[in-house]
């Protein structure tokens, strides 16, 4: 059913040269604020002029941010989902420009994200006639969104812009609901060449458009029923209890942490889970906790409570793998399966109130159990400790130095490497800084954006941790950055190509360097000052201590290269499980 809500009055300044195109468009954007979405990302196109001129009038699109690269940009959009759990738009021109959307589709629909698709088209009139840059907007996108609207062409009717109200209502309620993810709004506008063309407007569609803007309430998830779930798997106090939080957990941190201290259960935590920021002594490191000699005596868990997606450390997954128990996975979505887990019992996007049910019958744990965890991790992160403050320059006493720094409001790690060596090296502490990642379908695109989007709907000092190759493939986020005015710093590990394959059977095969790793020469500093950026060179932990120190002290973002020697990430490891598994 859709609710009348109250929207501004139209006035002259609304309507882009008064054309039928920026009738349409204010329709639009009432629907939009109605829905809540407030930010965006603007990527300029002569079919998405009229759009981007109307949303920078509008005082409820405070953070329009204008990106040149569609690709960057949608992650950046991505960046302020994932900072703020509200939605944000990413506006296109037609053509091609849509489909490099779809990188960044890919992890709003694994994670669940409402990002709102905004694609300006030409024509109906001009589809399939061999006019230039057009393609199937709704085809490229449809694979990952939950609801999708291809609107009329702009028409001088008011039953026609009553429509076009409740079109762009429907679709926008579906990024919500039990299954939340993004929607995308095509737009058809009228213009051969661009949307600003000039035309009249009768009295009557503006009278029209000056009605309220309609909402549509998003479906109501069911309730999860907790008592029936304690029941049917007969949990109580006392059990051998295992909390284990990968990244992107559907539960926000501090009720994450609530919960944890609730059940006394040991927590095996990736750092993308937020966790790690908790404070509590129970929150671990899987290496730490299953790299040593003596984690063999852990024995066998009664329960494990699984959050978020696949832990990244694959000494948790293969306990996982060898330990099958009752298992609860806590999601934000319905899945079908988990490799992890042949059976679980689902529990989707839980209230507060329905975790806090859940860890009063899990209640206190098992204190001997809880206590052998935190042993047997303890001692792994001496030896680890111990082994790195011996090592000579390279990955390894890198990441340790960066994962040490306290200078940044949140922190970014990117995919490959570097959310691996925050495993190892980011320790427990109580300041519950923000973690984010990409990690919903595992790739190192769009690294730059992601995090420029965090940062700027925050308004937070950040850190990016990233590998060379992940810095190369979002090189054009780098032109937004020149105007953000707030400490950043991107810390580039630079080790000559993918390391992260260093540790793969396929590092011993013939032409591995060439074919797989891809060494190849880059001048960091070099694309720093195309861009007009700070930037600070590292080759030892003292540099790299204080570049991390100025560029949190710097408002702007500034480049660090950790310059490493390749194949010292494998070699640096290699020491610290050897002394691990030696106790």
């Amino acid at each position: 059913m859709a609710h009348a809500l109250r929207t501004h009055d139209l006035d002259d300044a609304d309507l882009v040269e008064r054309n039928l195109n920026g009738l349409w468009i204010s329709c639009i954007l009432d629907q939009l604020e109605a829905a809540g979405v407030h930010r965006a990302v603007a990527c300029p196109g002569g079919r998405s002029a009229a759009m981007l001129l109307a949303m920078g009038r509008r005082a409820a699109f405070g953070e329009v941010l204008i990106s040149v690269d569609e690709r960057s940009g949608a992650y950046t959009a991505l960046g302020m989902i994932k900072a703020t759990g509200a939605p944000a738009a990413i506006v296109t021109t037609s053509g091609s420009a849509v489909a490099n959307l779809v990188p960044a589709l890919t992890e709003a629909d694994e994670c669940g994200l409402p990002l709102v698709v905004i694609t300006c088209d030409r024509p109906r009139n001009l589809r399939h006639t061999g006019f230039g840059q057009m393609i199937d907007h709704l085809g490229a996108c449809q694979s990952f969104v939950r609801a999708s609207v291809d609107l009329p062409d702009p028409v001088d009717d008011a039953a026609a812009i009553a429509e076009l109200k409740q079109s762009v209502a429907r679709v926008l309620a579906q990024r919500n609901g039990p299954r939340p993810g993004p929607i995308h709004i095509n737009i058809p506008f009228a213009g051969r060449y661009e949307s600003t063309e000039p035309g009249a407007i009768s009295p009557t569609a503006i009278r029209e458009a000056r009605r309220p803007a309609f909402f549509h309430a998003s479906p109501i998830p069911e309730e999860n029923q907790i008592d029936l779930l304690i029941d049917r798997l007969r949990l109580r106090s006392g059990m051998k209890g295992l909390i284990v939080a990968g990244p992107e957990c559907a539960v926000p941190t501090a009720q994450l942490a609530e919960f944890a201290a609730q059940t006394g259960f040991p927590v095996l935590a990736d750092t993308a889970s937020g966790l790690r920021g908790s404070g509590l002594a129970h929150v671990l490191s899987g290496f730490d906790s299953l790299g040593a000699a003596d984690s063999a005596g852990l024995g066998a868990p009664e329960l494990v409570i699984r959050l978020g997606l696949a832990p990244v450390m694959p000494a948790v997954q293969d306990y996982l793998l060898a330990h099958p128990c009752l298992t609860i996975k806590i999601s934000r979505t319905a899945q079908e399966r988990d490799y992890l887990h042949p059976a679980y019992s689902a529990l989707v996007n839980p209230s507060e109130a329905e975790l806090q049910r859940l860890g009063a019958a899990l209640a206190c744990g098992n204190p001997l159990w809880r206590e052998t965890w935190c042993a047997v991790a303890a001692r792994g992160a001496r030896l680890r400790r111990a082994v790195v403050e011996r090592l000579p320059w390279g990955e390894v006493p890198a990441a340790s130095e960066i994962f040490q720094h306290r200078g940044f409001e949140f922190l970014h790690l990117g995919n490959s490497m570097p959310i691996r060596h925050a495993d190892f090296f980011y320790e427990n502490r109580a300041d519950r800084q923000p973690v984010y990642s990409n990690r919903g379908v595992w790739g190192i695109d769009g690294t730059l954006g992601t995090f420029l989007g965090e940062a700027a709907a925050t308004g937070q000092s950040g850190l990016l941790v990233l590998g060379d190759l992940a810095f190369i493939h979002d090189l054009p986020a780098l032109a937004n950055a020149q105007r953000h005015r707030r400490p950043a710093c991107v810390c580039v590990i630079n080790n000559s190509g993918g390391a992260i394959f260093d540790f793969l059977p396929m590092s011993n095969l013939p032409d591995y360097r060439r074919a797989v790793s891809n060494p190849y020469q880059i001048d960091i500093g070099m694309a720093a000052a195309a861009f007009g950026l700070r930037y600070h060179r590292c080759e030892n932990r003292a540099a790299l201590r204080e570049a991390l120190d100025a560029a949190a002290a710097y408002d702007g973002f500034t480049i660090v290269e950790a310059a490493v020697p390749a194949g010292s990430a494998a070699l640096g490891l290699q020491h610290i499980g050897l002394a691990l598994r030696r106790g």
